[in-house]
């Protein structure tokens, strides 16, 4: 079972902006495109985007992400909440927890999906400025509750009927999180308040023994590898050749000196790779690793560059908040 997935919900018309929200594009980037991209960078792959309104041209545009799509034909005459059903509906029985958003908040920071994947709590809302906000995340085995549930207030009546004491209400520095796009100057003010936040530092990690062996790209297979059990299906999910998933796996076991992989003979596909004690290990060690680097690498960089002139869309941001 995987992880995480995500809905994504973009089966509306804007009837306030009198626009088609879903491929508004901002710095080159639809409000969609944003959204799945936000996702897709925490380590979200499994996700699925509800469509209605001009289904084909969105499918179109992100068919590139690799994405999972669901039509929603009666767009017109139901309710988000009817979209989000059939979005959830698709990821039944396949992710232990799933992230919701609707397509017309594209702001949201990937900092608030990343902090909201360290919470264990079943239910999981970000709140900026006393609001709750997007993306929420739930538990898988609120599924199937969910798709039964016919109460009113839709999903939030739905997590509400649930019941459930184990709810996380996170506190985040986002204020995209709680910004719709329902108005021109909603959306003015998003991508002045973006800008502001571009520049940023990041850094990656990479083990290097005689030869580097382990980094990102590394990390991204052995996890796909870990949910599907299948190395073939893994180099697919992460866009590589078959060969090359074997040789990144190969040059780390030689630098390392053990395996990380291993397989088992049998089934219906002719046999399955699991990770290895050590190989899970050494992923779990890694991430912890990369955490820590990323989290050094923006203090730096707010300790070397909050003071400078150098950005001036920082300063900016700084005049205004203050």
């Amino acid at each position: 079972m995987i992880q995480y997935g995500a809905v994504i919900v973009a089966a509306g018309m804007s009837r306030r902006m009198n626009q088609f929200k879903q491929l508004m594009e901002v710095d080159g980037h639809s409000f969609a495109e944003r959204v799945v991209s936000n996702f897709k960078r925490c380590g979200v792959n499994k996700i699925v985007v509800v469509t209605g309104y001009q289904s084909k041209l969105v499918e179109e545009a992100l068919f590139p992400l690799k994405v999972d799509f669901v039509r929603n034909e009666n767009y017109q005459t139901s309710q988000m909440f009817d979209s989000a059903k059939l979005g959830l509906a698709k990821l039944e029985g396949n992710v232990k927890r799933v992230f919701f958003t609707p397509v017309d908040i594209p702001f949201f920071l990937e900092d608030t999906v990343r902090l909201e994947m360290t919470r264990k709590e079943d239910l999981v809302y970000p709140i900026c400025h006393n609001r709750i906000g997007h993306p929420v995340l739930f538990s898988g085995s609120f599924i199937p509750r969910i798709l039964a549930y016919s109460g009113e207030r839709g999903l939030k009546g739905a997590l509400d009927s649930l019941s459930t004491q184990n709810t996380c209400f996170l506190p985040v520095d986002d204020a995209g999180a709680v910004m719709d796009m329902d108005t021109r100057e909603d959306l003015q003010y998003a991508i002045d308040r973006q800008n502001s936040r571009l520049m940023r530092a990041e850094a990656s990690v990479r083990l290097v023994n005689s030869l580097g062996f382990f980094g990102p790209e590394t990390m991204a297979l052995l996890k796909q590898i870990d949910e599907t059990h299948s190395v073939r299906r893994a180099c697919e999910s992460a866009g590589l050749s078959y060969s090359k998933g074997w040789q990144i796996i190969h040059s780390a076991e030689a630098e390392l000196g053990y395996r990380i992989l291993a397989r088992r003979a049998g089934g219906k596909d002719g046999g399955s790779s699991v990770l290895t004690k050590r190989g899970k290990e050494l992923m779990e060690l890694y991430q912890e690793l990369s955490k820590r680097v990323e989290r050094q690498a923006e203090q730096e960089f707010c300790n070397l560059f909050s003071a400078s002139s150098l950005f001036p869309e920082s300063s900016r941001e700084k005049k205004g908040s203050s």
